[in-house]
C-alpha cells in the first residue's frame, strides 16, 4: 500500500538517530520516514543491479525487501555484486545479502524467495509487495515480470546495462506504458547479458543506485518519475537520451519489418555478409546506428553510419527519403536504439526494415 496509515506506525529512538538526515528534509521528514517503513519492494535478481539496490533500499529504511534469485556465488560476480566477498565465494546468493542488509539496517525485513520467478510462482509473489525493482538480466524473465505488474496494477522498476550503456524506466506507473509496449514479444529478442558482451561494474551500480531512488520518490510521491519515457546513458561518452513515449489505449510499438523479402529476415553471422552477392549492395542501403568508435571498430561492409543523435537532424530525413529508392536497412546490437529510430522513421513514413544481430 503506498498510501498507509502512518499514524499506526513508529520510529525506535535508535531509527530516528538512523534517519537523521532524512528527517531535516522537507520532502520526507517523519511522515515520510513512516512511509519507507511501511512500503514493500520486492527486487528480482540478487546480481548487479539487485546489489547497490539492495543496499541503499535498506539504507533508506523501506520496511520489507523481498528478494528473488536461486544462484550461488561465483568470483566473477565480485567486481559488479558489491554485497558479495571473497569470503562468500560458492555461498547462496540470498544468505549472504539478508545477513548484509540486516548488518546496515537490523529494522528492515529481508524477505527471500530461493527460487526462479516463473509463470507458475510470478503471481502469488509479486502481488504482496508494492513496487517491483527489475534486475534480472534475461527476457523471458521480463516477460513474466511485465505480464504479472501490469494485471496487478504493480509499479515496475526496470533497468538494463551492456558494456558503458544503460537506461531505466518506471512502468505501470499512474497508468503508464508497460515493458512490452516498448519491446514486443514478437520481436523475439536475444539475451545480451553480461557473460556474453561485458560490462564494467561501475555502470551496474549506476542504473541500480536510479532504481532504488526511483522506488523511493514512489513512496514519498515526490519529485519527477521516470515514466512514459526512456532514459539511456552512455557512461563512457557522458551521452544521455530521454526519448519520451506515448501510446494511446495501449497501443503497441512495433518494428516494420519486410516480411515478403527473406534478406531482410537473416541474422548477421560474426558481422559479415558472405552469403550475399554483390548486387545486394545496390538494392540496399544499410545504416549502422551505433556510435562513432562502434562503427570504426568493426562494421557491415558498404553500410553508412548515422548515429542515433543525428536523426533529429532534417537533413538525416531529407537523405533517406531521397535514398528511399532503395531499400534501407537499420542495424544495431542494441535493440533499443532501432527502435528509438523506429519511431522516427515511422513518423516520416519512411520504408524500412531492421536487422537483427545474431550474438
Amino acid at each position: 500500500m503506498l498510501n498507509p496509515n502512518t499514524k499506526k506506525i513508529n520510529l525506535l529512538e535508535e531509527e530516528c538517530t538512523l534517519y537523521a538526515k532524512h528527517l531535516t528534509l522537507d520532502n520526507i521528514g517523519l511522515n515520510g520516514q513512516k512511509r519507507l517503513k511501511k512500503a514493500k519492494v520486492l527486487v528480482i535478481g540478487a546480481g548487479g543491479l539487485g546489489c547497490p539496490a539492495m543496499l541503499y533500499l535498506a539504507a533508506a529504511g523501506i520496511g520489507y525487501i523481498g528478494i528473488i534469485d536461486n544462484d550461488n556465488i561465483d568470483i566473477s560476480n565480485l567486481n559488479r555484486q558489491i554485497l558479495y566477498s571473497f569470503n562468500n565465494l560458492n555461498q547462496d546468493k540470498l544468505i549472504c545479502a539478508k545477513n548484509k542488509l540486516n548488518s546496515i539496517n537490523p529494522y528492515c525485513k529481508i524477505i527471500l524467495h530461493s527460487y526462479k520467478i516463473k509463470q507458475e510462482n510470478a503471481f502469488e509473489v509479486i502481488q504482496y509487495y508494492d513496487i517491483i525493482i527489475d534486475a534480472c538480466d534475461n527476457f523471458d524473465t521480463r516477460y513474466i515480470i511485465d505480464k504479472y505488474c501490469y494485471s496487478l496494477h504493480k509499479v515496475h522498476i526496470y533497468g538494463a546495462i551492456q558494456q558503458f550503456e544503460s537506461q531505466i524506466n518506471v512502468f505501470n506507473y499512474k497508468n503508464s506504458i508497460c515493458y512490452s509496449n516498448i519491446y514486443p514479444f514478437n520481436i523475439h529478442l536475444l539475451n545480451n547479458n553480461c557473460e556474453n558482451y561485458g560490462v564494467i561494474g561501475s555502470i551496474t551500480g549506476h542504473i541500480g543506485i536510479l532504481q532504488t531512488t526511483e522506488a523511493i520518490k514512489i513512496v514519498l510521491s515526490i519529485g519527477k518519475i521516470i515514466y512514459n519515457k526512456l532514459i539511456i546513458f552512455n557512461l563512457l561518452y557522458i551521452y544521455t537520451k530521454d526519448t519520451s513515449i506515448y501510446l494511446s489505449k495501449r497501443q503497441k510499438i512495433s518494428i516494420k519489418v519486410n516480411k515478403t523479402d527473406n534478406k531482410l529476415r537473416f541474422f548477421i553471422p560474426q558481422l559479415k555478409y558472405k552469403h550475399l552477392k554483390g548486387k545486394f549492395y545496390h538494392n540496399y542501403l544499410i545504416v549502422d546506428i551505433r556510435q562513432e568508435y562502434e562503427f570504426r571498430k568493426n562494421h557491415l561492409p558498404y553500410s553508412v553510419n548515422i548515429t542515433l543523435n543525428k536523426f533529429k537532424n532534417k537533413k538525416t530525413i531529407l537523405f533517406l527519403k531521397y535514398t528511399n529508392r532503395k531499400k534501407i536497412m537499420i542495424y544495431c546490437h542494441t535493440t533499443y536504439r532501432s527502435l528509438i529510430v523506429s519511431n522516427i522513421l515511422n513518423k516520416y513514413k519512411i520504408k524500412y526494415s531492421i536487422v537483427k544481430y545474431n550474438y
